[in-house]
């Protein structure tokens, strides 16, 4: 009978939150999880609008979430908290049983080193600049304005319509050749490989080698060494845009341009419309003056010219010479004028002395003039009695006898 009793019991359903919530308490009676010292490498940090710093504890095997809550994350905490950091977190295991998650509640952080993944890669960074991958003397300059340009990314991910909007946006003249490719997990540097040596035979003026953001485990495919010596083997400029304005991979140090983003890729790539019509327009404008300047200045030698033959061409030689000959003429006029008066106004005067001086008008005064064998007697002395004189009257003459 107990025994048909014990089967008889009801089933125990758990609901999703009693399982949690047991969880929870188990993880609560563990002493050693309430005040316990975790190592791992930091990956995957985000902070939230709250202040709130999440992020990955990992070590070779698995993974944890942890947690920093705003009220503990300081700037030495929030220092260490670097991707591929390797550290030592302080603080207790706990149960969020509303997502259904463990994760480690950290109040306090401490060094340990860098990871081993990423002391490969910096090892591996410093092999490839030592070859001189990443001179910047190596880096090559934009076209100005490009008319084909290449884009290595997912065909699928929003990365390619930001990159394809910003160029139609910016300038709808270029001509956009995709060569797709995966840009996450293991297979997908040799696709970018392939896809990049595609677009070396076509040689577009310049080529987009992007992908949207994501974490450093995302994008670690961009850190290959066989990919990074095909981009830095590029005949044409590259422009990287791998992830965000943090995100930092080797590809970038090896391209022409690294752009914080696939649409900043897109920016740099092309002109903007609206700012080459711009240009186009004041070097119009500065077209137009120079040429206005050219021509004056044409114009100004040209009037130097035409003076210079006109005052050169016989047309001319004979007007200046008539001119001069009209010229002389009218003062030889006036000297021939002022000559004749002249001795007109002489003459005159010579006439009038001569009128003032005639006998005949002396005589006319009641004067006249005795004459003794036909001279003239002008003294007393000269005649003696009994000569015989004519006196010339103004009427006419008289003779008379001296006594």
């Amino acid at each position: 009978m107990e025994q048909f009793g014990f089967f008889a019991q009801e089933e125990k359903i758990f609901t999703v939150s009693d399982i949690n919530k047991l969880i929870g308490g188990i993880v609560k009676a563990v002493p050693d999880f309430q005040d316990c010292w975790v190592s791992g490498e930091v990956s995957k940090v985000s902070v939230s609008m709250n202040g709130h710093c999440y992020f990955t504890l990992k070590d070779n095997v698995s993974e944890m979430r942890a947690v920093v809550w705003k009220s503990n994350f300081n700037a030495k905490i929030r220092g260490l908290l670097t991707q591929g950091n390797a550290i030592e977190a302080h603080g207790y295991v706990s149960v969020y049983e509303r997502g259904g998650y463990y994760q480690l509640t950290i109040d306090s952080v401490r060094t340990k080193g860098r990871g081993n993944i990423y002391e490969e890669l910096e090892k591996l960074r410093k092999k490839l600049a030592a070859e001189g991958l990443f001179d910047e003397e190596k880096k090559r300059p934009l076209p100005r304005i490009p008319r084909t340009i290449g884009v290595v990314t997912s065909p699928s991910g929003a990365a390619l319509q930001d990159i394809l909007n910003t160029l139609r946006g910016r300038w709808p003249l270029a001509e956009v050749w995709l060569s797709p490719a995966s840009v996450q997990g293991d297979g997908a540097p040799p696709e970018l490989i392939a896809s990049l040596l595609r677009l070396y035979e076509l040689k577009p003026d310049v080529i987009i080698l992007a992908r949207g953001g994501g974490s450093a485990e995302d994008l670690w495919c961009f850190n290959d060494e066989a990919l990074v010596r095909t981009v830095a083997a590029s005949p044409v400029p590259i422009i990287t845009g791998v992830g965000h304005e943090v995100d930092f991979t080797l590809v970038d140090y090896a391209s022409d341009h690294r752009a914080p983003t696939p649409t900043a890729a897109a920016v740099h790539a092309v002109p903007s419309m609206s700012d080459v019509l711009a240009e186009l327009g004041g070097a119009e404008q500065r077209l137009d003056r120079a040429m206005d300047s050219i021509i004056n200045q044409h114009w100004q030698a040209l009037d130097i010219l035409e003076k210079r033959l006109f005052t050169q061409s016989p047309e001319t030689k004979i007007q200046n010479e008539k001119r001069a000959l009209e010229q002389m003429t009218a003062r030889l006029k006036m000297l021939r004028k002022n000559y004749f008066e002249t001795r007109y106004a002489a003459l005159d005067g010579l006439e009038k002395r001569l009128l003032a001086l005639n006998p005949e008008n002396v005589m006319k005064r009641g004067y006249a003039f005795v004459r003794h064998q036909d001279k003239i007697v002008t003294s007393a002395a000269d005649l003696t009695a009994g000569d015989r004189i004519g006196i010339r009257f103004i009427d006419g003459e008289k003779s008379a006898l001296v006594e």
